[in-house]
């Protein structure tokens, strides 16, 4: 799931830098690949942290967050994120990080912020971060498991 989720992820941030936008194409080709690894490999789905976000949306709609990027999220936090403090806190983090070089990288080369800034990177930044540790911790785990 890690590398399929590596290899969405630049495509679609790739995309998003370059043209201003998350195809709805991208994001049902990744939906339909995540859904069938999820199976093949019985990896566990978060429906609870995708309707978080599905709440919250209307907000970030207001503040100008664009559909795209939100529906990236809903999708991702489905498949990658667990619903937890930690998950959040940790998410929150990545995609300060990655924002900030956004929004820095924005201003240094187009010399205004009223331009448009992708978000795809920072999004997918940091599910990528989250989606790690949670890798590392499911492994860890089932060492434990498997030690006795």
């Amino acid at each position: 799931m890690y590398l399929a989720l590596l290899v969405s992820s630049i495509y679609i941030s790739s995309f998003d830098l370059k043209f201003h936008r998350i195809s709805n194409k991208s994001l049902v080709a990744s939906a339909f690949f995540f859904q069938l690894l999820q199976l093949l490999q019985r990896s566990p789905v978060h429906p609870r942290s995708a309707l978080l976000v599905l709440a919250i949306t209307p907000f970030f709609l207001l503040i100008g967050v664009g559909a795209g990027d939100l529906k990236l999220l809903i999708l991702l936090s489905f498949f990658f994120l667990p619903f937890s403090l930690s998950t959040l806190v940790e998410f929150l983090a990545g995609f300060t990080v990655v924002s900030v070089y956004l929004i820095l990288q924005t201003s240094l080369t187009r010399r205004s912020l009223r331009s448009n800034i992708a978000l795809a990177p920072a999004i997918c930044g940091a599910v990528i971060w989250c989606a790690r540790s949670s890798e590392d911790l499911s492994q860890y785990v089932n060492a434990l498991a498997y030690s006795r």
